[in-house]
C-alpha cells in the first residue's frame, strides 16, 4: 500500500530519519524525543497555550502516577465539563507528555471538544512492565472520578482514548473498569491501537515487514508483556476476551498502511458482533504515526475532526 505522496514528500524533506533501535531503553527513548521534537514542529499543527493542572496520583504496588489536566478555558467554580483520560503511544517503552507531538494533540482536542483531557503519564517497560501502565491507567481512572467536583469534571460524561500502545491500554481498561468498579465510562477512543499481544491479528497485506523490523516488533511486545501467558488476558490483547458486554461504545481509526489496522477493524468487527456501539474509520494514504501529521496532511486532518467529534458527543 503506498504511502500518501503529499506526506511522503513531506517526510524526505525533512531529510530526519526514524531513530533505529537501542540496546539502552533511555539511548532510545531520548532519541524518539529528539525525532519528534524536529517532525513534529514542521508536520503537526501547533496546539493552543491553555490552562493546564499536574496532580500526582497513588497507585497501589506500582509508582506514583502523574496525569497533566488541559481545560479548555480556565475552569469556573461549581462548573463542570467532560473529560477524556488519554494514553499516548510510544510501544510501551518511550513517549510522554513532554513529547510536542502529545501536548499539541491534548490541548488541540480539548480545545476543539471543549472538553478536559486528562493525559496519564504512566511508567515505561522495560523497567516498569505490565500491568504497572495498566494500574496507573485505573487509578488515575478512579481518581478522576472520585474528584471529579474540584477537579471541574463531570463524572458521569467521561470518555477512554489512546493512541497505538496508548490504544491498547484504553481498551485495556475498559475491560479492567468493567470486571472492577464499573465506573460510568462513555466513549472509547482508540487510534492506531494494539489489540492483539499474540500478534495474530496483524495485516500483512498492509505493508512489507523486513525480518528485523518483525524481530523488533517481537522485542517490544516481549518488553511490556515478559510472560507470554499473560498475552492471552484480555487487559492485555483486548481482542482475546471471552466477551465484550458492558463495554462502552466505540470509536476506532486505523491507518491504512500499517500492520495493526488488522487488530483496530476485527476489535470493531467484535464490538458491533457483542452489539456495543462502534464506528470505524480507516485512513487511506497514512501509515501507523501519519494521522498526527495534520499540518500536511488532508486525511490526518479529516481523522482529527473526527475524533473532536467524537469527544463533542460527550456534551450531549
Amino acid at each position: 500500500m503506498p504511502v500518501d505522496a503529499v506526506l511522503l514528500t513531506a517526510l524526505a524533506e525533512l531529510g530526519v530519519a526514524p531513530p533505529a533501535e537501542a540496546d539502552d531503553p533511555k539511548v532510545q527513548r531520548q532519541q524518539a524525543l529528539e525525532y519528534d521534537r524536529a517532525v513534529y514542529p514542521r508536520l503537526g499543527l501547533p496546539g493552543p497555550d491553555l490552562p493546564t493542572r499536574d496532580h500526582v496520583v497513588p497507585v497501589e504496588g506500582h509508582p506514583d502516577v502523574l496525569v497533566r489536566l488541559f481545560y479548555p478555558r480556565e475552569p469556573e467554580p461549581g462548573t463542570t465539563l467532560p473529560a477524556c483520560l488519554f494514553f499516548f503511544g510510544g510501544a510501551w517503552r518511550q513517549g510522554g507528555l513532554h513529547y510536542p507531538s502529545t501536548a499539541a494533540m491534548c490541548a488541540l482536542r480539548a480545545a476543539a471538544a471543549d472538553v478536559v483531557v486528562a493525559a496519564v503519564s504512566y511508567a515505561l517497560a522495560p523497567e516498569d512492565p505490565y500491568p504497572a501502565a495498566l494500574e496507573q491507567g485505573y487509578a488515575a481512572l478512579e481518581w478522576l472520578v472520585r474528584e471529579a467536583g474540584p477537579l471541574g469534571v463531570d463524572p458521569e460524561r467521561i470518555a477512554l482514548s489512546g493512541q497505538s500502545s496508548g490504544g491498547n491500554l484504553a481498551a485495556a481498561l475498559t475491560h479492567l473498569n468493567r470486571d472492577r468498579a464499573r465506573h460510568p465510562v462513555a466513549l472509547q477512543i482508540l487510534e492506531a491501537p494494539a489489540l492483539d499481544l499474540t500478534l495474530r491479528h496483524f495485516d500483512r497485506d498492509a505493508m512489507e515487514v523486513t525480518g528485523e523490523q518483525w524481530a523488533g516488533i517481537e522485542r517490544v511486545v516481549d518488553q511490556y508483556v515478559p510472560d507470554p501467558r499473560d498475552r492471552l488476558s484480555p487487559t492485555v490483547s483486548p481482542l482475546l476476551a471471552d466477551g465484550f458486554d458492558g463495554l462502552p461504545p466505540a470509536f476506532i481509526l486505523t491507518a491504512e498502511v500499517d500492520l495493526l489496522r488488522g487488530d483496530g477493524e476485527a476489535y470493531a468487527a467484535a464490538l458491533a458482533a457483542a452489539g456495543i456501539p462502534v464506528a470505524a474509520l480507516r485512513l487511506v494514504g497514512l501509515h501507523h504515526e501519519g494521522g498526527a501529521y495534520t499540518r500536511v496532511s488532508a486525511t490526518a486532518r479529516a481523522g482529527q475532526a473526527a475524533v473532536a467529534e467524537a469527544l463533542r458527543t460527550l456534551h450531549a
